[in-house]
């Protein structure tokens, strides 16, 4: 019960975190696909959020004292990788990203409001010199945690990466469409009694 909560409030947040990672976009670009989880499965500390263009990963993280967002292109992912526990029932997947500390340019949304724009978001800044070197070490915000990811969501990560020569590893998917089609199967004979 409590995770099937925690799932809902994942999936309410993700419209969130489009909306915070909307100023954080170049030009036409747009946010396609997207993935939710927790740093922890069982005491979790931050909800976090992986959104697709394709140009580049968001990463929107947020915790009790704070959000944050970022605009990684992919050239700037050294490495990431998605692993699939066919024993967890909840955030299947365990997702890593490693970014290069120097390759492409980061940017993040300050804190704080547009002078005289009340709801207006100051614009993007570029993560550089030491705030990069944390994030890159994930001092700033986990670069890991556990998630519920879609085939398409994995499809088109799968593309973007190989498009920007990032590498991307992803194990367990054949488990995650097997595990996806029996639970469909389940469902579709409860539904039938």
């Amino acid at each position: 019960m409590l995770q099937t909560f925690k799932q809902t409030v994942l999936d309410l947040g993700r419209g969130e975190a489009k909306t915070k990672a909307r100023p954080l976009t170049v030009g036409d670009e747009t946010l396609d696909r997207s993935a939710a989880g927790l740093d922890h499965r069982l005491s979790e500390r931050a909800a976090m959020f992986w959104l697709l263009s394709d140009r580049a990963l968001f990463l929107v993280v947020g915790s009790d004292t704070e959000d944050h967002a970022y605009r990684v292109p992919y050239e700037s992912v050294a490495e990431m990788a998605l692993d699939f526990d066919e024993t967890a029932d909840f955030l299947p997947w365990y997702v890593r990203v490693s970014i290069d500390p120097e390759v492409g340019e980061i940017t993040r949304l300050e804190p704080g409001t547009a002078p005289g724009q009340p709801l207006g978001a100051l614009p993007p800044a570029e993560v550089t010199g030491d705030a990069r070197a944390r994030l890159v070490r994930g001092e700033t915000i986990p670069l890991q945690g556990f998630a519920a990811t879609s085939r398409r969501f994995r499809g088109a990560l799968e593309r973007r990466m190989e498009l920007a020569r990032s590498q991307l590893s992803i194990t367990g998917a054949e488990a995650a469409e097997r595990k996806a089609l029996l639970m469909r199967r389940t469902k579709g004979r409860e539904d039938s009694e």
